[in-house]
C-alpha cells in the first residue's frame, strides 16, 4: 500500500463525510503498528495495513477478526444488503493468504489488480496534444464542478452535486497535483492525480481517467508523461500505477504498458460470507 492510497481514500472515497469509523489506527506503547481502512457504503470492504517489523500469524488473525467484526457493524448500520465482506491480497504475502485461508475466505481465481512500476531514470517522452488542448493543474474550488463531471464521466460513477468540493477540500488532498487536459470547448477531457512517498522515493498516478466524449485521441498518455515529469522533478525515483486485470479492462492496461510500466504484483479477492 502506496501512502497516497491511503490519501486517495480519505478524500475521493470519503468525499467529506466523516473518516473516523472508517480509518483506524492501531497503536502499541505509543508507536503506530496497523492501519485499518473499511468500505461500507459503495462495497463491503476491509484493508489491514501492518508494520513490516510485528507480522505474525497471530497478531494479524486477531486484527482480521475485528476488522470483520467491526465491518459487519457498519453494514449492518448503513443497511447494506452485501451478501459478502471482501478483501484484497497481494500475490507475495502468504502470512496474509494463510491466514485469511484459516478463517474461511475464499479467492477469486483470477488477479482483481496489477500493481505496476516505471523507473523514472533517463528521458521521459514530451507530451503531444491534439491541436485545441491544453493540460494543466487544476486551478482552484470554482474548478469543482467540472473535475466532478469528467471523473463521473471517465468511471460511470455518479456523484452529488458539491461532492467533489469535499473532496478537494479533504486534508490529504493537494489541489495542485491533480493535472486535467482542457478541451478546446472548456471541458476537462482527462485527468490524474499523482500522490508522492518521500521515504520510498515513489510516486502513485490514483485515478486516471478520460472523459468517453474524448477517449482514443492519446489525452491520458500525454497526461501520463507530464505527471511523470512532474514526480521526477520533485525527487521521485519511481512510479507506481494499479490497474484491473487486462482482461477486464484491457484499455487501461495497454496505455500504462505504453508509458513504460511493467507489473511487479497482483492480487486476489478473498471473501468470506457476511
Amino acid at each position: 500500500m502506496h501512502p497516497g492510497d491511503v490519501g486517495h481514500f480519505l478524500s475521493n472515497h470519503m468525499a467529506g463525510r466523516d473518516p473516523a469509523p472508517y480509518c483506524l489506527l492501531y497503536e502499541s506503547n505509543g508507536n503506530l503498528e496497523a492501519l485499518l481502512l473499511f468500505s461500507a457504503f459503495r462495497s463491503s470492504s476491509w484493508g489491514l495495513l501492518v508494520h513490516p517489523h510485528q507480522r505474525d500469524a497471530g497478531f494479524e488473525a486477531a486484527l482480521v477478526e475485528w476488522a470483520e467484526q467491526h465491518l459487519r457493524q457498519l453494514l449492518t448500520v448503513s443497511g447494506s444488503a452485501k451478501e459478502w465482506i471482501t478483501t484484497e491480497v497481494m500475490n507475495c504475502d502468504t502470512l496474509r493468504r494463510d491466514v485469511l485461508v484459516s478463517r474461511g475466505y475464499v479467492a477469486d481465481p483470477a488477479p482483481a489488480f496489477f500493481v505496476t512500476t516505471r523507473a523514472l531514470q533517463g528521458e521521459i517522452p514530451g507530451s503531444v496534444l491534439p491541436d485545441g488542448f491544453s493540460m494543466r493543474a487544476v486551478a482552484g474550488d470554482h474548478e469543482a464542478d467540472a473535475v466532478q463531471a469528467v471523473h463521473a464521466s471517465a468511471f460511470a460513477r455518479p456523484w452529488q452535486p458539491g461532492e467533489y468540493l469535499q473532496v478537494m477540500r479533504s486534508p490529504t488532498f493537494h489541489r495542485e497535483r491533480e493535472l486535467v487536459v482542457v478541451a478546446p470547448d472548456g471541458r476537462f477531457a482527462a485527468f490524474l492525480v499523482y500522490w508522492l512517498d518521500p521515504i520510498s522515493k515513489s510516486g502513485l498516478f490514483e485515478p486516471v481517467g478520460c472523459h468517453r466524449d474524448f477517449q482514443r485521441r492519446g489525452l491520458t498518455k500525454a497526461l501520463m508523461y507530464e505527471g511523470l515529469r512532474r514526480i521526477a522533478a520533485q525527487g521521485m525515483t519511481m512510479a507506481m500505477v494499479v490497474h484491473e486485470a487486462p482482461d477486464d479492462n484491457p484499455a487501461a492496461a495497454a496505455l500504462y504498458r505504453s508509458v513504460g510500466f511493467t507489473p511487479k504484483y497482483s492480487s486476489f479477492d478473498y471473501r468470506q460470507k457476511r
